[in-house]
């Protein structure tokens, strides 16, 4: 079975966007949206996996104004 998650990166003065995907996806996302001021986007995904809640969830806010969520939704 595959892994996908709950996204939803939040940016000042843009729309949210959000989405179900599996990480490769979200990573291309990240690429894709020039998220300012964000490590490599294979790195910020990873940090989050790991840094996750018991709830599988993980959140990562910039100081640069964007946040990233994530929630794990199966397995």
């Amino acid at each position: 079975m595959t892994t996908r998650y709950l996204w939803t990166l939040e940016r000042d003065g843009q729309s949210t966007r959000s989405g179900l995907d599996t990480v490769e996806e979200i990573i291309s996302i990240i690429v894709a949206e020039d998220v300012p001021g964000a490590m490599p986007a294979d790195w910020l995904v990873s940090f989050m996996r790991i840094d996750a809640d018991q709830d599988g969830s993980a959140a990562h806010e910039s100081p640069l104004g964007w946040t990233l969520r994530l929630q794990q939704m199966a397995a």
